[in-house]
């Protein structure tokens, strides 16, 4: 019989990695749903065992519907599809502009400026009051 994702795992570290995985991957807020006493470190201490990893990225795998791209599958196309000389060039442009997006290479740039006054306070001057 094939293993199960959650093989090797507590009944707890069953329902963290289900509820981890369902819940956008909010260690905390799994572990809190799961009955940990300590959700803030508990969540974070499972994220950290070899064998809750290994179970999520076989929970991962076994949820993942093969009919949808993965990103790399995506990046691929849109690859093949903007290098490829026979395709229209409105095609390849648009392909290689959803590669750049999806890699991040065209980010805003945004300049922070604070013209606010800032005060520095010795800590010797402090003592003396």
């Amino acid at each position: 019989m094939k293993n199960k994702w959650h093989d090797g795992l507590t009944e707890k570290q069953r329902r963290f990695c289900e509820i981890y995985s369902s819940n956008g991957g909010n260690a905390m807020d799994a572990a809190r749903k799961s009955g940990y006493k300590q959700p803030q470190i508990q969540g974070f201490e499972n994220l950290k065992k070899p064998t809750i990893v290994d179970a999520l990225e076989k929970l991962r795998e076994s949820t993942t519907n093969s009919a949808i791209m993965t990103r790399e599958q995506r990046q691929q196309l849109w690859s093949d599809v903007a290098l490829d000389g026979t395709i229209d060039i409105s095609a390849r442009l648009r392909a290689s502009e959803l590669l750049g997006k999806s890699q991040a290479d065209f980010t805003d740039k945004i300049d922070h400026n604070h013209k606010g006054t800032v005060n520095l306070i010795q800590l010797s001057d402090l003592r003396k009051k």
